[in-house]
């Protein structure tokens, strides 16, 4: 690469496809005068001050709170093995996010507050992205009203800084989409930063994988490809890869772990023990409005878990924005269909009713590829007809479908799995300002709509937050067992310890905890696993009333128990 990152950045200045009315006027620079921030960059700097303040808030309230949920347990567990300060069994999930936290952990930072600051980084710079990525079409305003909906979003609010690695693979990805479509527009060695990036995506959430679909179809769109800037971009990104894949063959023998997981997927193979069993495929639509704008509650799993609260009255008006302005769209550009080809209307309309048909009734992998095609014949219906905007409608709506389909046909529903749909319905924001703005004639009252629709999203985030409990006493209760025990045992690193929340006490032990957990359905096996290990030490919930024998209760507080072995 001749030119530095930097220079491909500033070379790509953006402006929005119907313009902007703030553009500013070159005038004579007088020495000594410093030249003043364009009306672009202002819009920008408003949005990071915006997004750092919430950032701030939701870590803030975090730490407070704590960490319960499973897995993220597990990948500071990892990070802890990656810095050689811990134990875990799990080192086949996905390692970015445990590799960064191992740096900050070998300095000295050991703490959960780490993963929620780095949460909160990766919030931030998904929500410039997302500005970044809308100024390829919309002007100034619209694009702020777009990213301000994304990052006040109550899903995107409720995990931001969780450490979970939900946020953080949204918000690669939505930089790899949008140094593709630089890359196509603008300047083809931006296919450097777009493979590389799109792999850290992966390498952060495995099912980030599919954002190759969108990316593929920029590539085919391109009038111009260069495959010499593709194959590089694409070596750059297998580089990257490399270390881990080394990690994986040396701790787990495989260097393509994930392999297995993306079969089981494929499948939709679970059994109704799964505790996010859920055969309904149109669960994620259902509960659309909620994850806009919810209510808040002060029980943190209804936090977390938004589909469980109740939409707040501003949702179905986003949701209404939203629905209007698409169908408005679709209207306003229906005369683009005459004089195409009836073999190729064919294909299309042949396609979509294949879609409609198969929605979450069919493997994901089969839907993936009819989604891919789908949006060709789109492609190959509306080429040459000077549509400006083709790749990135395209690019949206794959993004849209290809996270819909997957989530809704596998069997295990969870609300965080369906962030990734989030950055087409903030896209779908500006659009809709614009379509019903040009129906009803606004004129400038375009951007006072934006700003509307702005402090309509603030409010929601606002009121959202203040209303999120401070502190939640299941996770003070496994705090205090686990400090309890290291006084009562000093020497419990020698000692076989077993838990049913074996990757939360793993952390606050600093010890590896096997995972004992009783399932009704299951009993069996949870006491013949039990009684082989005979752990020195069980730790468990009293509402789990396992019946074990042989064990005496030590130490019974707040709902945590902890049973010592009695001696032989």
């Amino acid at each position: 690469m001749d030119r530095s990152i930097q220079e491909l950045l500033e070379s790509s200045k953006l402006k929005g496809s119907r313009g902007s009315s703030m553009k500013s006027t070159m005038k004579p620079r007088v020495r000594g005068d410093r030249p003043s921030l364009s009306f672009d960059k202002k819009i920008f700097i408003l949005l990071a001050l915006i997004v750092s303040i919430i950032a701030w808030k939701l870590v803030t309230i975090q730490s407070n709170l704590g960490v319960y949920y499973w897995d993220i347990f597990l990948y500071l567990n990892n990070a802890l093995r990656m810095a050689h300060l811990g134990s875990s069994d799990t080192l086949y999930l996905p390692p970015l996010l445990p590799a960064i936290l191992s740096v900050f952990f070998r300095l000295g930072f050991v703490g959960e507050y780490t993963i929620f600051i780095v949460g909160g980084v990766f919030y931030i710079l998904a929500a410039a992205g997302m500005y970044l990525l809308l100024r390829l079409r919309f002007d100034e305003i619209e694009s702020l009203a777009g990213a301000l909906t994304f990052a006040s979003s109550t899903l995107v609010l409720a995990w931001a800084v969780t450490g979970s690695t939900d946020i953080p693979a949204i918000s690669l990805s939505i930089w790899a989409i949008y140094f593709t479509l630089l890359a196509k527009r603008k300047d083809k060695r931006f296919y450097y930063l777009a493979f590389p990036v799109a792999m850290a995506a992966f390498l952060t959430r495995y099912t980030s994988a599919l954002i190759i679909i969108p990316i593929l179809l920029v590539i085919i769109m391109d009038s111009k490809p260069r495959f010499r800037e593709i194959t590089k971009g694409i070596i750059l990104g297998i580089l990257l890869y490399s270390p881990f894949g080394l990690f994986f063959y040396r701790n787990l023998k495989n260097p393509l772990p994930f392999l297995g997981q993306f079969t089981e997927t494929a499948k939709g193979s679970v059994t109704a023990i799964n505790p996010g069993y859920n055969p309904d495929s149109l669960y994620y639509l259902r509960h659309l409005p909620e994850y806009l704008s919810a209510l808040p509650s002060d029980n943190y799993m209804l936090i977390i878990n938004p589909s469980s609260a109740s939409p707040s009255p501003l949702a179905y008006l986003i949701v209404a924005i939203i629905l209007v302005g698409v169908i408005l769209h679709i209207i306003h550009n229906r005369t683009i269909l005459d004089g195409v080809e009836t073999r190729r209307l064919g294909v299309f309309l042949l396609l979509s009713i294949a879609l409609i048909v198969i929605f979450g009734r069919i493997s994901y992998a089969l839907a993936e590829v009819l989604i891919f095609l789908w949006a060709l014949s789109i492609y190959w219906l509306l080429k040459g007809r000077g549509l400006d905007n083709l790749d990135i409608n395209l690019v949206m709506v794959t993004w849209f479908l290809s996270f819909l389909y997957m989530h809704s046909f596998h069997l295990v529903k969870v609300d965080r799995y369906i962030i990734p749909i989030l950055p087409a319905l903030a896209y779908a924001m500006p659009l809709s300002i614009d379509e019903i703005s040009q129906t009803l004639n606004l004129g400038h009252g375009r951007r006072l709509f934006s700003i509307l629709v702005m402090v309509l999203m603030l409010s929601s985030a606002t009121y959202y937050m203040w209303g999120m409990p401070h502190d939640y006493p299941i996770v003070d209760a496994e705090r205090e067992a686990a400090q309890w025990l290291k006084t009562y045992d000093p020497n419990y690193h020698n000692k076989v310890i077993a838990s049913d929340r074996g990757p939360a006490f793993t952390w606050y032990l600093k010890d590896y905890v096997f995972t004992r957990r009783i399932n009704e359905n299951n009993s069996e096996l949870f006491y013949r696993l039990f009684y082989k290990l005979k752990p020195d030490y069980y730790i468990y919930w009293s509402t789990s009333k396992p019946r074990i024998y042989g064990y005496k209760v030590i130490y019974n507080k707040n709902g945590v128990i902890i049973a010592e072995k009695i001696p032989p």
